[in-house]
């Protein structure tokens, strides 16, 4: 679980608690004008400028950023793959057909399946490379479809102000509808910045931290794969995957 996310959520829950509480946000800042012309247009734009399956996969990787702690894992992994070197030791590089299936998302038990049907170090290692380079390569894709929607948002905030605005105009005459008509297009903008700076760039920033976490743990599986191949002591794969938690 990932906790610094958890607090984030926390925080953010506790400080719309706080400027209901003091009246700082007040129900006049609530219009479905701002609502259909930010997320209706930034929705339609998205829908336009991003394939499906982006789109798809932004929404499910949701999930995985409030629930999977990669820190915590690569810690668990070292142990896990040591004793995976012992067995080979003792058994052969056949051991590795016996290799935990759930490490990584299956990257495991496909690096060691690589490294027992080709036994090929140079081979292998370059088959699994391209495999990490790929998958951070489709997440960053994902990432890009938040980053993507932090441009828009605002954008689309300041049209619906726009729009708002020339209701405002159009009705001059009566002075009475003058103020609150003005506060409805303001509160467009206001929706606009405040999606993009309160959910769109920290779900993309935090995106980006795990493709770096994701790329890191898997090379250290590799190299904890490819030291087995070459027959390194137990020792030896252990301390060559702890240079990879700092």
């Amino acid at each position: 679980m990932d906790f610094s996310t958890i607090l984030g959520l926390a925080a953010f829950a506790l400080l719309i608690f706080v400027g209901i509480e003091t009246k700082q946000l007040s129900a006049s800042l609530v219009n479905m004008h701002g609502v259909v012309v930010v997320l209706g247009g930034c929705a339609v734009a998205m829908l336009l400028n991003t394939p499906l399956k982006y789109l798809i996969k932004a929404l499910t990787e949701l999930k995985s950023l409030l629930l999977d702690d990669s820190t915590v894992s690569m810690y668990k992994i070292v142990p896990i793959i040591t004793n995976l070197a012992e067995q080979c030791r003792m058994k052969g590089l056949s051991a590795l057909k016996d290799a935990d299936p759930s490490i990584a998302k299956g990257f495991l038990s496909r690096a060691s399946l690589a490294a027992l049907e080709y036994n090929d170090y140079n081979f292998v290692k370059q088959v699994m490379e391209q495999e990490i380079n790929q998958a951070a390569e489709e997440t960053n894709e994902v990432a890009n479809v938040y980053r993507t929607m932090s441009v828009l948002m605002p954008m689309f905030g300041l049209l619906g102000t726009l729009i708002g605005i020339i209701g405002v105009l159009r009705d001059l005459s009566n002075p009475e509808s003058v103020g609150p008509a003005m506060g409805v297009a303001i509160t467009s903008a206001f929706y606009g910045i405040f999606l993009a700076n309160m959910v769109c760039v920290p779900i993309a920033g935090k995106m980006r931290s795990r493709i770096w976490m994701d790329v890191k743990m898997k090379a250290m599986i590799l190299e904890g794969v490819l030291e087995i191949m070459k027959g390194s002591i137990p020792i030896v794969v252990e301390r060559r995957m702890q240079s990879y938690l700092g």
